[in-house]
Order: C-alpha cells, then sequence, then structure tokens
C-alpha cells in the first residue's frame, strides 16, 4: 500500500513525557516505518542540522511550553531552526500541537496565548483539500488542549480551521510539511494524565468539561486513533 523507504527511521521529537507519541507511533509501525525518537526531557539533545539526511522524515509532539519561553528551554530556537533546514532540504515534516506552533514561528507565523484555552472533543473543518488529509471527512472531531494558537505566513497554505475561531488547526509549509494543532495521537493514558494535571485550570473554570471528557475517554480516544491512523499513513505517502 506505501512506497515509504524504510532504511531510515522517522525522527520523533518529544518534548516531555506527558507528550508522548501515543497512537502516532502505533501507526508509524503499522504503516512499515522504524522510528528514532528523541526525548528532549530525559537529557537528549536535538540531532545535528546536518544529521536530517539519515531520517525519512522529521515529527515534532506538543508539550506544555511555549514558544516565547526560549529563555528557559534552548531547545526553542534551535527547533525552529531544525524545522526549518528540514523543509528547505525537502524532508517531510509533521507539527503537533507545540510542534506545529514551532513550525509556524520558524516561517513567521505568529503564535499567541488564546483569551480561553482551547480543550474540548471539537469539530475541525478542513477548508482546503491536501494529500494530508485524503480520506477524511470534514468536519471531523478531534480532541484540543492548548491555551496558544497561531497564524501562519502567507507562503502558508491552511487546511483546517474550528469555526469562527481565528486560530490555525493546520497548515502546510513548502511542499510536504504539515502543522496541526489538535492532539490525534491521543491515548487513554495521556488523556487520563492530562485531565487529572488539569494544566489549563479547567477545574475552576469549567469542571463539566474534565467530567465530560473523562465520560467519553473510550470513545475519543478510539475516534481519535482512527485519525491518527488515516493522517499517519497520508504523511507516509508522502516520503
Amino acid at each position: 500500500m506505501l512506497n515509504a523507504p524504510t532504511d531510515k527511521p522517522v525522527l520523533i521529537v518529544q518534548h516531555e513525557a506527558a507528550a508522548h507519541a501515543g497512537t502516532l507511533l502505533e501507526a508509524l509501525v503499522n504503516a512499515g516505518m522504524t522510528v528514532d525518537v528523541r526525548q528532549l526531557h530525559a537529557g537528549v539533545g536535538l540531532p545535528a542540522l546536518d544529521e536530517l539526511g539519515r531520517h525519512v522524515a522529521l515529527i515534532v509532539l506538543g508539550g506544555s511550553m511555549n514558544v516565547d519561553q526560549a529563555g528557559e528551554y534552548a531547545f526553542i530556537g534551535e527547533e525552529q531552526q531544525l524545522l526549518r533546514a528540514a523543509v528547505e532540504a525537502d524532508v517531510p515534516v509533521l507539527g503537533v500541537c507545540l510542534g506545529g506552533q514551532q513550525l509556524a514561528a520558524a516561517f513567521g507565523g505568529d503564535v499567541y496565548a488564546r483569551r480561553e484555552p482551547e480543550v474540548g472533543w471539537l469539530p475541525v473543518e478542513i477548508v482546503r483539500r491536501d494529500l494530508l488529509f485524503d480520506g477524511i471527512a470534514s468536519p471531523f472531531n478531534a480532541l484540543e488542549w492548548h491555551a496558544h494558537s497561531f497564524t501562519v505566513p502567507a507562503a502558508a497554505t491552511v487546511l483546517a480551521l474550528r469555526g469562527d475561531d481565528p486560530g490555525v488547526q493546520a497548515f502546510r509549509v513548502g511542499r510536504r510539511a504539515w502543522g496541526v494543532q489538535f492532539h490525534a495521537e491521543v491515548d487513554e493514558s495521556m488523556l487520563t494524565y492530562w485531565i487529572r494535571r488539569d494544566n489549563k485550570g479547567l477545574r475552576q473554570r469549567d469542571p463539566e468539561l474534565l467530567a465530560c471528557l473523562h465520560e467519553l475517554m473510550s470513545h475519543v480516544v478510539a475516534e481519535s486513533r482512527q485519525l491518527c491512523r488515516q493522517l499517519i499513513d497520508n504523511f507516509v505517502a508522502s516520503f
């Protein structure tokens, strides 16, 4: 089904333990790929720019840190350099949540703090058809869990939005570099921990939302797994 080379691994950049690859890893393995996971929170550094050629693609995951915290997290600026180098070298890229924000910022997009966090099992509308969304109906539901959103530079193509919200849900820059804001990779362990940690302050702001997400967990995880599998199959098809 897929013609992607398997002699080189997919490079995955993980920022923290609570934002791991989840079902994305499962989908890559099912697609016949090997992976090289760099866990920055465990002290593993980003690869040098000249190491990109050893990998078939680059995936940058989410995290609770923000793009404007380069003073606290040295990797913020270095990661943006890596993303720019990957796009310039035509290495396929997928940025998830923080990774998508980093990709946008790397090319001049604006990442900004939202008035209220965007959290929930929410509808996303595809506004432009693209390889990444082949076989995915519009609108589709996805898990949102972020307090920042982003705009993209003029050179990027906006692919998905959420209603009248100004934040972008998916975009492409260059030939095959994509950023998404939602979390298709979420699994039960990840969502359970996020609800318990509540780093968006929802117990005070909207406790019913947390309860609803807990009640819907099995459904959210099952639907997210299907979405993730299709997105990754489409991503791998670009290799």
